[in-house]
Formats: structure tokens, C-alpha cells, sequence
């Protein structure tokens, strides 16, 4: 036998050993890929969780120290009530996360009835919730949302309703479809044959086939409503108390962009860094309960 020959059969029961080998694997929001968005999405929710027992000052302690630079006492600086930058954008990202969760609910709640009814309640009504939902589509999310907090006044339940109410047509989209592509499936019909009522359809046979897209568009949905939501808080159509959010401290921080940058350029951050991790997680989400995203 030659030496190069040789030398394969010697590596053949090394490599058929490794090949063996169990392999750990991890979570998708583990993976290198997804490491980073998982570890800020978790420290975004600890923070929203347990803001006291992470920021180093409460949201209305006031120091000498007005508009002081990021240094060891004060990391992100102070605002020009003296206020710590740092612990307001912790103590901001309950508000937010909660101002974008429960968004996402009411508008994939919302949503889904709407694409639910459309999807399964005939053609005549199919036609006209379809028409209602592109008359709705027709505004641009932002100018809809500035219209809707503006008619019912500053505050958070307000910003939750106006950007829930934005993107309803959304999730009635996804979920017409979804319902479309189950209902002619023979499993339906097999159904329908024995006698079973359209309630009873829905609730064992559509409903459980649409939950994963319907969780993916809700995990896309959160970074959009967040954004949707600090924009108006930016223009003073959201979330405005003494417990701020992202989108409130940014607009309080530009009037001192030129002599204080960090006041807006730390919450700016939190949006840009939340917006982006959900997004990036709602895509890995996407891809692992989308059999034809597995497939390609």
C-alpha cells in the first residue's frame, strides 16, 4: 500500500469518530448570528421588568450636575434637570416595550378577526372588508397614527390605540391568507361533511394551521410599533408624564443636541438597538416555522 493511501485508512477512524460525536445545539437566538439581538432583547426586557434594581438613580432624582458629560458618576450623562440619561433610558424601556407589546396585541387581536371573517365568511364579505382594508391602507402608518393620538389626546393607553389601530390591516392580511389556504384543504371538507359547525372548523381546523405566521408577524411587529409609537412621543403626541419613554426623551433632547449630545443620542440608540434585535429575531422566527423559508 502507498504512503498517501496509508495515511487515509490511519485518519478513517478519527474522522468516523468525530462524525459520531453528539453535537450540542443551540437555540436559533443562541446561534452566532443571533447571539447578539438575544442578548440585547434580554437586557431590554430586564430592564422593563426591574428597572429599580438596574438604574443607579430614580427617574426623578435631580443632582447640581445639569447637563454634565458621560463621565463615572453618570455614564450617559445628565439632562438639564440634572437627571441621570442612564437610568431614564432604563426606567423609558418599560414604557416602550409596553407601549409596543400591547400594540401588537390589539392590532394583531384586531387584525386577525377581521382577516378571520374575511377569509371564512364568503365572498360578499371578503369583498368588502378587503376594499374597507385598502381604503385604510391608502393613509401612510405614521400620518394615520399622528391623526388618531391627535383626536384622543396625549397619553399611553391613547399612543397604544392609535398605533394598534396603524397596523391592523396588516395582520387582516396575513391572516386572510392563511385562512384562504386552509379552508379548501380536504381535511375541511372532510369535516364539513360529517356535520361539524363552522365554530367548531375554525376552532380545531384554522385557527391552530395560522397561529406561527401570525406569532411571526407579531415578533416583526414589535420593532415597527415601538418606532411608530416614539415617533409620536417625539412630537409630543405619546406617551408625555414623568415617566418617560425612548421617543420622549429624544424630543426633550434635541433643543440641547449642540451642547449636550448624549441627552438624545442614548435613547436614539435604545430604539435603533431594540428596533434592529426585534427584527432580526422576527426573521429567525420566520425562518424556522416557514417550512418553504426551511426548505430555500
Amino acid at each position: 500500500m502507498s504512503e498517501p493511501a496509508a495515511g487515509f485508512v490511519a485518519r478513517a477512524p478519527a474522522r468516523r469518530a468525530e462524525a459520531a460525536r453528539p453535537r450540542l445545539r443551540l437555540p436559533a437566538w443562541l446561534r452566532p448570528g443571533l447571539a447578539l439581538p438575544g442578548a440585547i432583547m434580554l437586557v431590554m426586557l430586564a430592564c422593563g421588568l426591574f428597572p429599580e434594581w438596574i438604574a443607579p438613580f430614580a427617574p426623578t432624582d435631580m443632582t447640581d450636575a445639569i447637563l454634565a458629560p458621560p463621565g463615572r458618576t453618570h455614564w450617559f450623562g445628565t439632562d438639564h434637570f440634572g437627571r441621570d440619561v442612564l437610568s431614564l433610558v432604563i426606567y423609558g424601556a418599560r414604557q416602550s416595550l409596553l407601549m409596543g407589546a400591547c400594540a401588537v396585541f390589539v392590532g394583531g387581536l384586531a387584525g386577525g378577526l377581521i382577516g378571520l371573517v374575511s377569509g371564512y365568511g364568503g365572498r360578499a364579505v371578503d369583498l368588502v372588508l378587503m376594499r374597507l382594508l385598502d381604503i385604510w391602507m391608502a393613509v401612510p402608518d405614521i400620518l394615520l397614527a399622528i391623526i388618531i393620538a391627535a383626536a384622543l389626546g396625549p397619553s399611553l393607553t391613547n399612543t397604544i390605540i392609535a398605533v394598534g389601530l396603524v397596523t391592523v390591516p396588516r395582520y387582516a392580511r396575513v391572516m386572510r391568507a392563511q385562512v384562504l389556504a386552509v379552508r379548501s384543504r380536504t381535511f375541511i371538507e372532510a369535516s364539513r361533511s360529517i356535520g361539524s359547525s363552522n365554530l367548531l372548523i375554525v376552532l380545531r381546523h384554522i385557527l391552530p394551521h395560522t397561529v406561527s405566521q401570525m406569532l411571526v408577524m407579531a415578533t416583526l411587529g414589535i420593532g415597527s410599533s415601538i418606532l411608530i409609537g416614539s415617533s409620536l412621543s417625539f412630537i409630543g403626541l405619546g406617551v408625555v408624564d414623568d415617566r418617560p419613554d425612548w421617543g420622549f426623551l429624544l424630543s426633550q433632547g434635541r433643543s440641547y443636541l449642540t451642547v449636550a449630545w448624549w441627552f438624545a443620542t442614548f435613547p436614539g440608540l435604545a430604539i435603533t438597538a431594540l428596533v434592529i434585535s426585534a427584527n432580526l429575531l422576527g426573521d429567525a422566527l420566520r425562518n424556522r416555522l416557514d417550512p418553504q423559508q426551511r426548505g430555500g
